[in-house]
């Protein structure tokens, strides 16, 4: 069960890519309304559900992108690289293990059942060093 905690640090994509990406999959959308906005002016049919659930579906991955990473609580973490977001707390993290290697840098978190917890790559999460540190600190 997740705490009262507050997040201690928010593990997120560097801040370019993310912004990145997120605009990546919203100009799509913005250019096609922009287009039916001049053609035909401001009109109704945008809230059509037939133009509104592809329009969703849009801008799904574009929430999923700015959202995605790693809080870090007191107790634990809450894991936002999959969804649904899951908290865990330190106790209940059995290993990690981080590969270094040139064609890797890879993070990976298993519970006391020896499954994965999170798999994830370095370059993915900002303040990469301090997320190691925290997970050096509380599993000894």
């Amino acid at each position: 069960m997740r705490g009262d905690s507050a997040v201690v640090r928010r593990h997120r994509l560097p801040h370019p890519y993310r912004v990145g990406l997120t605009v990546l999959w919203v100009v799509p959308l913005l250019l096609f309304v922009a287009v039916m906005a001049l053609e035909r002016g401001i009109d109704l049919a945008l809230l059509d559900p037939r133009f509104l659930l592809p329009a969703l579906l849009m801008i799904a991955p574009a929430l999923y992108f700015w959202q995605e990473g790693i809080d870090v609580l007191p107790d634990g973490i809450v894991r936002r690289i999959h969804v649904p977001h899951h908290y865990y707390p330190f106790t209940m993290m059995a290993r990690w293990h981080y590969d270094g290697r040139e064609d890797r840098h890879v993070l990976t978190i298993w519970d006391a059942h020896d499954q994965k917890i999170v798999e994830c790559r370095a370059g993915h999460l900002t303040d990469f060093p301090m997320l190691l540190a925290t997970l050096e600190e509380e599993l000894r």
